[in-house]
């Protein structure tokens, strides 16, 4: 575990594609994700006290919220958090509870996933805050323990009643493989793609949701 945290940085979390097995994570089966080069990009600094301050020029938005207070899920103007913001909000108030120190530190994040397409953008922003989150503190987590760690928040924070699979690929992606992954068993290990394979992700535009 490190000593000292890093006071500012820059995090890429990529967002994903499923290859086999589409709602199987939450159905006790085997899946096979890979990481794509579509990602949640986070600059981030440390900042003095308690308060978080994140943007998201996106969305033409932004909040801030105190740490000490993320079970209100408000802003530190006693407002509703946006629903964007339970996202990094419910990675800081899970990473908490484990035990491990968060200071406060704003962030800008932009994305190049499409919201609502089935590309795990909130996966990607889950993983991309908890590493912004440990490289801020000084300690690290093991990735599937990270992935579990954002999936619980989404589905215990967020209120989203979501697998593993999404949180898994973006912390687990390696480059020019796919991931197979036993939801059983946690067992997973990663497959080489054929030479000169390239996978095609067309957007139809339809948007989907997910029923809490």
């Amino acid at each position: 575990m490190l000593s000292k945290g890093i006071d500012k940085g820059l995090v890429i979390s990529p967002g994903r594609v499923n290859l086999l097995g589409e709602h199987v994570d939450y159905n006790d089966g085997v899946v096979l994700p890979a990481a794509i080069d579509r990602s949640v990009k986070i600059s981030f600094q440390r900042g003095a006290g308690s308060h978080v301050s994140i943007s998201a020029p996106d969305m033409n938005d932004e909040c801030q919220f105190s740490i000490d207070n993320l079970e209100s899920k408000t802003t530190i103007k006693g407002e509703a958090l946006p629903d964007w913001a339970l996202y990094p909000a419910g990675v800081i108030w899970n990473i908490q509870r484990r035990g491990f120190v968060v200071g406060g530190f704003s962030a800008e994040y932009r994305s190049t996933i499409p919201i609502g397409a089935g590309l795990s953008s909130s996966a990607a922003v889950e993983v991309g805050f908890a590493v912004v989150c440990e490289s801020l503190g000084g300690w690290r987590l093991d990735r599937m323990e990270m992935a579990q760690l954002c999936q619980e928040a989404e589905r215990e924070y967020v209120g989203v009643n979501c697998g593993l699979m999404d949180q898994f690929a973006c912390a687990c992606g390696v480059q020019d493989h796919a991931l197979m992954l036993d939801t059983r068993s946690l067992a997973y290990k990663s497959l080489p793609l054929p030479e000169h394979t390239s996978l095609v992700i067309a957007d139809s535009t339809l948007r989907r949701t997910l029923i809490t």
